[in-house]
């Protein structure tokens, strides 16, 4: 049974019997930065895997650093690939993927799905300018250069248990039959990127069916650019849309599993 750990933001740590798989790992943070992250890339040397949603700084940022302790494997979209070769990541340890891409290896298979990244709305935009305008010189190395791409929805098959992972809100529940996106056993959801998040994860979540929900990317990872979401609407709307789904709230760098997941109905 695989063995979870939140890492903050969309980051997350699989350990999957002697393989570690790491998922969008951002771990650096300001001093401002809720709830704190212990945990540094060289933390993470021991990973065999890395797969990266998508290259915006809070999901790509740290992988230099990981990849000069760690001999992983990376898997990303070719627009992640090239900001990666950029950072001065060796392109052989890089592998490019796309939508309906599938790949088979050492105790799991993933399949990949590609959406577009979550439209920030008017409102969240008129909150968050005023606190970038003041701080916008230090922040400018965060926001530039480390383009979005495309979002790869990652579907993990661990034999009897599957999970998807979501690094942004960008799947809409009218592309899920259209993409094949399937009905995972345990969603990873983020929470993230529009005034109205809340609804919109809960609606998404009714229409992937999971058997258990995890938010995600709900934390205050790097102010001014991030706030901290209030997410018990997204739990209440989703026990209203889907009863019967267990809902399991992570702490940061706390392992969980399976079991500890759908203890929570």
């Amino acid at each position: 049974m695989p063995v979870f750990q939140w890492l903050g933001t969309a980051g997350f740590r699989i350990t999957c019997g002697d393989k570690v798989i790491i998922i969008d790992p951002y771990l650096t943070r300001n001093e401002r930065a809720r709830p704190v992250q212990d945990l540094t890339p060289a933390d993470m040397a021991d990973a065999d895997y890395i797969f990266l949603s998508h290259g915006h700084f809070d999901h790509i940022a740290d992988i230099p650093a990981i990849m000069e302790v760690a001999k992983a494997d990376i898997y990303c979209s070719s627009v992640s690939g090239e900001t990666l070769v950029r950072m001065g990541v060796p392109g052989s340890r890089i592998h490019t993927i796309s939508g309906r891409d599938s790949v088979t290896l050492e105790g799991f298979t993933v399949s990949v799905t590609a959406c577009e990244h979550i439209k920030f709305d008017l409102g969240l935009i008129v909150k968050t300018v005023p606190r970038l305008i003041r701080e916008i010189r230090g922040l400018l190395p965060h926001l530039r250069g480390m383009p979005a791409g495309p979002v790869l929805n990652y579907f993990f098959s661990f034999g009897d248990l599957s999970v998807l992972h979501l690094g942004s809100l960008g799947l809409k529940p009218g592309q899920v039959k259209a993409l094949g996106v399937p009905s995972p056993d345990i969603l990873f959801i983020p929470l993230q990127g529009h005034s109205d998040i809340c609804r919109l994860a809960a609606e998404l979540a009714a229409t992937l069916e999971p058997k258990a929900v995890v938010p995600e990317h709900h934390d205050d990872f790097f102010p001014p650019v991030s706030q901290m979401i209030d997410i018990e609407p997204f739990r209440l709307l989703l026990k209203k849309l889907l009863p019967e789904c267990a809902y399991y709230e992570p702490t940061i760098n706390n392992e969980f599993d399976a079991s500890d997941v759908f203890a929570k109905k």
